[in-house]
């Protein structure tokens, strides 16, 4: 539920931004970068939190209330400021949410099954970012490309987070587990493995293409306004039907087998956005749903087999956080070198780094998870 509304709204708001607010592309990747930022800054301080304290589910349900309250005030944006100000509030809810949450999902599976369980978790999530897009279509579809259907989008989304919300407080229960408030959290308590995994991950992260950037990139080439939420959800759907798929894949071949293949995917992905024409539009978010499932389910799977119970939720913080410092330094350099040298560039930067980095992650990680 609460991606039927998060979906509603992101496909769109890239493109509001740039049609109709008409925002820079370094406006709009400031905007996914500094929300992005701030909300995996509190995702380490949230996931420690929620270990120390031996609760996660308070901390999960005041992330979710942060970002539904969040969501129908778009309606009202006047600026690219205005809703810098709103991703931020949208982004710090998941921010809280994110780690207790993933944590809470590993206290309930074993090292055997945790790929599975995140594809199942993946999985659902997407499946709701698929009607939450088809939702914004059928009403840009009624309604016309028009500057009030877009604002309209955005009152609606309040309407399933809050019905999330409601489950989220009353069906969802908590595993009981022994906390670590007796001593403050040292970083020698997590295992070298874990910090081999960090550091590739934010070069990895360096090179990789935020969805709003291929959202515009499908528009500059020739998809239409009104059917970028069909993209995006064919992307989902794909991403979906994956997730579970990647989950068994990583748990009976190898986690970090797989992750290079998944990184591998990701680097042909950022160079058929390069090609210029509608049909790589639509190619490119199908391979970016493929990207997407393995990079969710098995970056957290990774995590869930090497950290132990009492740590999960610092690790999954600190891992979340790794990745908005990298997330806001990748679209704001994207941002510029699009508006600096035209749209190809970004992606073909994108498409050769990560190709170069998924060989060192498979050399350097194979032994060491």
């Amino acid at each position: 539920m609460t991606d039927i509304s998060s979906e509603m709204i992101f496909p769109i708001l890239p493109v509001f931004l740039d049609h109709f607010l008409k925002a820079t592309k370094f406006e709009i990747g400031i905007i996914e970068g500094t929300a992005q930022l701030v909300a995996s800054f509190l995702k380490v301080f949230s996931g420690h939190l929620s270990d120390r304290v031996g609760k996660k589910k308070p901390i999960i349900v005041a992330g979710y209330l942060l970002s539904t309250v969040s969501k129908p005030f778009l309606y009202f944006a006047a600026g690219w400021k205005d809703v810098l100000l709103l991703r931020v509030i949208e982004r710090t809810g998941k921010g809280i949410r994110t780690a207790p949450r993933d944590a809470l999902i590993s206290a309930y599976t074993t090292q055997e099954k945790s790929g599975r369980a995140f594809g199942i978790h993946r999985g659902m999530d997407t499946l709701g970012a698929v009607l939450g897009s088809l939702s914004a279509f059928v009403i840009i579809l009624f309604l016309g490309e028009t500057e009030s259907s877009f604002r309209l989008i955005f009152l609606i989304s309040f309407f399933p987070a809050f019905l999330a919300v409601i489950v989220l407080l009353f069906f969802v229960k908590e595993k009981p587990f022994h906390s670590v408030k007796k001593r403050s959290f040292r970083l020698k308590d997590l295992p070298v493995s874990y910090y081999w995994f960090l550091f590739f991950q934010g070069i990895f992260m360096l090179f990789s293409m935020n969805y709003a950037f291929m959202i515009l990139k499908s528009s500059n080439v020739g998809v239409s306004l009104g059917y970028i939420p069909v993209v995006y959800i064919l992307f989902n759907v794909v991403y979906a039907v994956f997730s579970y798929p990647f989950g068994l894949w990583a748990d009976r071949f190898g986690k970090v087998e797989t992750l290079t293949a998944v990184y591998l995917i990701f680097s042909i992905t950022a160079f058929v956005f390069t090609l210029d024409t509608p049909v790589a539009g639509w190619i490119g978010f199908v391979l970016y749903g493929i990207f997407m499932a393995g990079y969710e389910v098995i970056t957290r799977a990774l995590i869930s087999d090497i950290v132990s119970p009492q740590l999960k939720g610092t690790a999954y913080g600190m891992f979340h956080t790794l990745s908005g410092i990298t997330v806001f330094l990748s679209v704001v350099i994207a941002g510029f070198l699009w508006d600096r040298f035209g749209a190809d560039v970004p992606f073909y930067l994108s498409s050769a780094g990560s190709l170069i980095i998924s060989m060192i992650i498979y050399i350097k990680l194979k032994d060491k998870l």
